[in-house]
């Protein structure tokens, strides 16, 4: 089986690079840009590809450096409009390959609406999402049409034409404001803005947004639903969505106070909000109590596993944290009210070694758990009926690394490639190939390791993690290697890298961060509050491994080498022998 896993591998990298190379026959290979013509929004636009090693390249009959692999790269200046390139390798024996491409950067400069009619464009609409919203909150609302006209939203709220107060603003851009009240009450299925010219000529525009300003109805409930659950602090987003405050339960209700941006608004307790994507909510009636008093609590084990139990009557949202020295995770019970008067703490727990609990504001009920031991090995907040139960994972009985279960995550697969390094090696086979390496490691020294993929496929993250879960692996380690934007230079930036989201499993990624720099590679750093679906389970300590960056032509090199992936491997298990020592003693 190895042996045709090793042929697999060679096979890939092999006609990948040294196929070309042995053959002597001369080629560019193009990476980024990724087409002939592409659109550039930037100065700079990055450029990667590959050629014979031994081959003189020229962009612009410009001489561009080719290192030993046959990569190049670079970073292009972009000028507005089309901007020709031509790449000219020429092979020691004269053989010469051009290849023309080009970067157009588009130039958006925003033209006013003609005048000759009364026109409501599309562009610029605010809003241009479904909104719910409450007393205080801020509406604003903006539009661009015909200058120098009378425009008002809903026929109710005047706007002003932005050109009157800023002078070197587009004519036909007209906005408004207005602070929500208490009495207000505007339901629309559908906004709509309205121009008015000088004869009295009058033109309406209707857009499939709804708009719900009713605060004496307010907070609708809604129930979360979907396998995982989350709340974000705020609207913002990125590549990895948005910041993250907990990721809850199916089945707990939240109380509604407001919409936007495709987000519910939701009222935690007093002067305490977050925010959940529509789809992960199903609107439960008009209004229905989302509050709770707090019944009996108690705290027990079993043989793997500390609980904290608390009776409530409905299910509540929650978040939880850890705070170090000492160790303590602090659960926050939103709706929830203490009528609790007792607290039972059964002998049978052997991690937890005290819970106490506190009313810290008004609906935001407090559970404070101190562990025996300064590392924690994993914890969850489930619902058992409306029961909330804190689990907490005991530390494993033994740490030597026959008597653990490893989680080996290869990123990537199938149709999802990853990054591309410059002579066109895909991420994926880069990280099944350190992935094998290290399983092969840990299993000589007795291990259990369970593959989140066992062959060049596509899983989503989120059944990878579930599947994680399932297995009741101690320990999970996400490999993958690193890339940068279109409008970086590739030179300049490579290196290792670690990331963690929470700060409990912080040692685990660090201690692997530092024997990765034995490997020779650059130290990028270690990276916290990631905000990766493998790195969010508090389930188990886990790690993200960006091994070095495909993207940097000298990193490239050193991923292309079996003995170099394997030497990574070496180190990323060395990373966790170390943690473990560290984890013995804590």
């Amino acid at each position: 089986m190895k042996k045709i896993f090793y042929l697999f591998l060679f096979l890939i990298f092999g006609n990948m690079i040294f196929a070309q190379q042995s053959e002597k026959k001369n080629f560019i290979l193009l990476v980024v840009p990724e087409a002939d013509t592409v659109l550039a929004y930037s100065s700079h636009y990055r450029l990667s590809g590959s050629t014979l090693p031994d081959a003189k390249l020229f962009l612009n009959d410009s001489l561009v450096y080719v290192y030993p692999s046959g990569a190049f790269a670079g970073l292009l200046n972009i000028n507005d409009g089309e901007n020709d390139f031509t790449l000219s390798s020429v092979a020691p024996d004269g053989q010469t390959v051009i290849k023309n491409f080009v970067v157009i950067k588009k130039v958006t400069h925003l033209k006013p609406t003609t005048t000759d009619s009364l026109i409501i464009e599309n562009s610029l609409r605010l809003p241009n999402k479904n909104l719910i919203l409450n007393t205080g909150d801020i509406l604003t609302f903006r539009i661009k049409g015909t200058p120098g006209v009378e425009a008002k939203f809903l026929d109710r709220f005047p706007m002003t034409e932005l050109i009157k107060i800023k002078p070197h603003s587009t004519p036909g851009i007209y906005f408004g404001r207005y602070k929500v009240k208490d009495s207000d009450s505007i339901v629309v299925d559908k906004i709509y803005f309205t121009l008015t010219d000088s004869s009295g000529k009058k033109i309406t525009k209707y857009f499939n947004n709804s708009l719900k300003i009713i605060p004496s109805l307010l907070p609708f409930t809604g129930v979360t639903t979907g396998e995982r659950p989350y709340l974000n602090y705020g609207l913002g987003t990125n590549r990895l969505g948005g910041a993250k405050l907990e990721f809850i339960n199916p089945g707990i209700k939240l109380r509604i106070i407001g919409e936007n941006n495709g987000q519910y608004k939701v009222l935690l307790c007093k002067d305490k909000i977050a925010w959940i994507p529509e789809s992960l909510v199903k609107i439960d009636s008009l209004y229905s109590p989302a509050v709770s008093l707090t019944g009996l609590m108690s705290v027990y084990g079993d043989d793997s596993l500390d609980y904290v139990n608390l009776g409530l009557h409905v299910k509540l949202p929650y978040s939880s944290r850890v705070e170090l020295n000492p160790t303590r995770i602090i659960v926050d019970v939103y709706g929830a009210s203490s009528n609790t008067n007792w607290l039972v703490f059964k002998n049978t727990a052997k991690e937890i070694e005290s819970v106490n609990y506190t009313q810290v504001a008004d609906e935001d009920f407090q559970i404070t758990i101190k562990t025996k031991h300064n590392f924690i090995w994993g914890y969850s907040i489930n619902y058992q009926g409306n029961n909330l139960v804190f689990t907490l994972k005991h530390k494993p009985r033994s740490l030597d690394l026959e008597d653990l279960v490893f989680a080996i995550d290869p990123g990537h697969g199938g149709r999802n490639h990853g990054a591309e390094g410059s002579t066109g090696v895909l991420e994926k086979y880069v990280t099944f190939s350190i992935a094998q390496h290290l399983k092969a490691l840990l299993e000589d020294e007795g291990a259990k390791v369970i593959l989140t993929r066992t062959k060049d496929t596509l899983i989503y993250n989120s059944k990878r993690l579930q599947n994680v879960l399932k297995s009741n692996a101690d320990i999970l380690i996400s490999i993958h290697a690193n890339s940068i934007g279109l409008t970086t230079d590739p030179r300049k930036t490579k290196g290792t890298a670690t990331f963690y989201k929470y700060i409990q499993f912080a040692p685990l990624a660090k201690a692997i961060f530092h024997r990765m720099l034995e490997a020779g590679l650059a130290p990028y750093g270690y990276v916290g509050k990631f905000n990766f679906t493998l790195n969010s389970p508090t389930e188990l300590p886990n790690a993200l491994v960006e091994t070095a960056f495909l993207s940097n032509p000298e990193d490239e090199m050193k991923l292309l080498n079996d003995d170099f992936r394997e030497k990574i491997a070496e180190k990323i298990l060395a990373g966790i022998e170390d943690f473990l020592d560290w984890a013995e003693d804590n």
